[in-house]
């Protein structure tokens, strides 16, 4: 490590890591670049731009003699980036990964485990669990959002093994027969007998492949042929041309919510609860961890055992998180992290009294310039800032209108 001087109480710019995963935007409609104000490689995906310290991808904090990964930043001055309580509650470690993902095509249908659950995981499989962390995350629609989330209801479910008897036939008459005939079952029982589908569904799918590129078949054909009744329908027969071999993502998608986020709009997903981004740009937050459990679309790893277990069976649509300004948070359970957002105009100085905790601020639109005791900083449109949480005290002042995220770490409740 490069020797340091005595820190400075001041915001500090970072650069930060752009993932180029297959799912990303691409060319003209590459959203990352563009808020960075960066020329797209032509061909390359662009998918999430990473904010924080985890090992995969840090961020680097630029000072005057150079950068340092953020990790290292912590590590020489831990008490002023820090601050007390998040140090003590997380063991000198960064609590969060803040990120932009800008979202071409459909992530996998995927999973993420509890505190237990990660340990245990991250113990048997590292190389594809690769830390011991839980993974809640929020998603935050910059301008919109479609989104698989959590299971249907219970009514909404059999009515799929109905209006899709192809599924039915791949999931077995015996399980689908059960779930069907169910009548003024409770909620236990009624997540009692969508688990008993779902893993029938997805055990089936490890041993039957040719039986499931045959009912896939079976659908396509059926739903190629009459007009697309439902949304699922176009989905399904728009990420068939994607995954045209036996992807049982393609059958467990008719099972999930299709949810639609307006610009602001909020997702808490905790875990346990099945989900797959299919399409818009978003801010996300989650503890820091890179933990999935893969279940469909996708020619990654699929642990589908290790995912029937995980699920909490949870059935209805998801509560959306409205629109949240002037810097109120968007209330999540998490203990990690907490994401703000502001839409700033432009006028008289705002003054901001801050917790003894990190943040990161990102600004998504326009410019502000941030005083504090001895200096200034604008920050444009793209640009990302630590705010150590020596940083008590600050002033805002919009150069011109805009948007700035910021995610910290709630210190009280």
């Amino acid at each position: 490590m490069q020797t340091l001087k005595a820190f400075e109480v001041r915001p500090y710019l970072l650069k930060n890591p752009i993932q180029q995963y297959a799912w990303g935007t691409r060319d003209a409609e590459a959203f990352i670049p563009l808020l960075l104000e960066q020329t797209p490689d032509p061909g390359r995906p662009y998918a999430e731009l990473w904010m924080g310290a985890h090992p995969s991808a840090p961020s680097e904090v630029l000072l005057a003699e150079g950068t340092l990964s953020l990790p290292e930043f912590i590590a020489a001055y831990p008490r002023e980036v820090l601050g007390t309580v998040v140090r003590q509650t997380f063991d000198g470690d960064w609590p969060f990964l803040f990120k932009v993902l800008s979202i071409g095509a459909p992530l996998s249908i995927q999973t993420h485990p509890n505190r237990t659950q990660a340990r245990q995981l991250h113990a048997r499989d590292p190389r594809h669990y690769p830390d011991a962390q839980h993974k809640p995350e929020i998603a935050i629609a910059l301008d919109h959002l479609t989104a698989l989330v959590g299971f249907k209801d219970f009514a909404a479910i059999q009515e799929t093994l109905t209006q899709y008897p192809e599924i039915a036939a791949f999931i077995g008459a015996e399980v689908a027969n059960a779930v069907q005939n169910a009548v003024k079952v409770s909620g236990a029982a009624q997540r009692a007998l969508v688990r008993q589908m779902y893993a029938a569904l997805m055990s089936h799918a490890l041993t039957d492949e040719v039986g499931l590129a045959a009912g896939l078949t079976r659908l396509t054909a059926r739903l190629s042929s009459a007009p697309t009744a439902t949304e699922h329908a176009a989905l399904f027969l728009k990420t068939r041309s994607d995954y045209p071999g036996a992807d049982v993502g393609l059958f467990a998608l008719f099972f999930l919510n299709l949810v639609h986020l307006e610009r602001g709009q909020g997702l808490f997903l905790a875990p346990g609860i099945p989900h797959a981004y299919l399409n818009g740009n978003i801010i996300e937050c989650m503890a820091n961890s890179d933990n999935v459990v893969r279940a469909g679309l996708t020619p990654k790893f699929k642990d589908i055992p290790t995912l029937i277990d995980l699920l909490t069976y949870e059935l209805g649509p998801p509560p959306l998180l409205e629109v949240a300004t002037a810097g109120k948070p968007y209330r999540t359970p998490a203990t990690e992290f907490q994401v703000s957002r502001w839409d700033w105009g432009t006028g008289e100085p705002y003054a901001i009294e801050r917790p003894d905790a990190p943040a990161i601020w990102l600004i998504t639109q326009g410019a502000v310039r941030l005083t504090w005791a001895k200096g200034e900083i604008l920050l444009r449109r793209g640009q990302a800032a630590l705010l150590p949480a020596a940083l008590r005290a600050l002033t805002v002042t919009a150069d011109a209108p805009g948007e700035v995220f910021e995610a910290t770490t709630p210190t009280s409740g």
